[in-house]
């Protein structure tokens, strides 16, 4: 256990996050719709690269990129209790990055509207995933282009929901493999959940993986991805970093997740 530090890298009384244990997930809601002090303050923490790759693109882009990166910065600190500034990235051969002093704390980061979500894991490769409804989103199109047989049924009577559903868990697996996405359509993600036990059949992502669905605001849908198989024992964490500058769409301030169920304190 370690002090806690809050978004902005100040310190916060009480005790850090510990590392999750062995297929234990920690999920971390982002809302990416702060106000200007919050964000002048995240974009301190970035570095030289972030910073150039928030200045591309207009003002919401601007505020989201930064808070999303800002916010995964420090609650990334806060388990190695070190500033949010001193983290330095290393990349996967498709771009997934990873912190490269501290290579056993796993996490990724996912984004869409005004929503991110970051996923931190104690050794385990994960990946994490959610998309907002979008009506004008060719559902069926893309998954008659895309999409393995039985999934495009589903998507032909389901709708943009079952699309959404089966995007995020391939878009999770793939993140949390390192591969590249227009590999990861072609994987095949039917089943019931929201626990869903899967391997490639092709080989090129090796190994067993567990998808699960997340629970998700109206019109959102998410989706976590770990290696490996159920754990035996599930161990929980206690502690939670400070997000007080945050609102979450009615999810809780934290939502600490075993990959065999959802466990959201109130």
């Amino acid at each position: 256990m370690h002090p806690t530090r809050g978004v902005c890298g100040e310190s916060v009384a009480g005790p850090g996050p510990s590392t999750p244990s062995d297929g234990v997930v920690h999920l971390w809601p982002i809302a990416l719709d702060q106000p200007p002090s919050v964000v002048a303050a995240l974009h301190a923490s970035l570095d030289p690269g972030e910073r150039r790759a928030a200045d591309h693109g207009d003002a919401a882009l601007h505020r989201r990129f930064v808070v999303a990166r800002g916010v995964a910065r420090a609650v990334l600190g806060a388990y190695l209790d070190r500033p949010a500034a001193s983290l330095r990235w290393s990349t996967g051969r498709w771009g997934k990055p990873a912190l490269a002093d501290a290579p056993a704390l796993r996490f990724n980061l996912a984004h869409t509207a005004d929503v991110a979500v970051l996923a931190v894991s104690g050794g385990r490769p994960v990946g994490v995933d959610i998309e907002r409804r979008r009506p004008e989103l060719p559902a069926v199109a893309l998954a008659e282009r895309y999409f393995p047989a039985v999934e495009r049924d589903l998507v032909r009577t389901g709708g943009r929901d079952a699309f959404l559903r089966l995007w995020t868990r391939k878009e999770a697996w793939t993140k949390a493999a390192g591969d590249r996405m227009g590999r990861g359509l072609a994987l095949p993600v039917a089943g019931a959940g929201p626990v869903l036990p899967v391997r490639d059949p092709t080989g090129r992502i090796p190994g067993s993986w567990l998808l699960h669905d997340l629970p998700a605001p109206p019109g959102y849908a998410a989706c976590v991805a770990l290696a490996g198989a159920l754990p035996v024992r599930p161990l929980w964490p206690a502690t939670t970093v400070s997000t007080s500058p945050f609102w979450h769409l009615n999810i809780p301030d934290r939502c600490f997740f075993h990959v065999a169920e959802p466990f959201c304190p109130t």
